[in-house]
């Protein structure tokens, strides 16, 4: 049969693999949300990778900021 310690393992694993699925879809959605913004999505998701899904959500507010409007740069460049 099975040992105590092999259930342990495989719950222990179970949970982990849970846990980075609830970890990394929400960066994924952060950082499709920054391409979108314009933003690359490499590094929209290491950052939400590396210190959280909201850190992730604040840096696309800022840089997002710091872009200014691309509806106004494209007329400037057309003028």
């Amino acid at each position: 049969m099975h040992s105590p310690s092999n259930i342990l393992e495989t719950a222990l694993w179970t949970m982990m693999g849970t846990l980075a699925l609830l970890w990394t879809i929400p960066c994924g959605a952060v950082a499709d949300w920054g391409q979108t913004q314009g933003i690359s999505f490499r590094k929209t998701f290491l950052v939400c990778l590396f210190l959280s899904p909201l850190a992730g959500l604040v840096f696309v507010r800022i840089a997002r900021g710091a872009r200014g409007n691309p509806v106004l740069a494209q007329t400037a460049l057309r003028s």
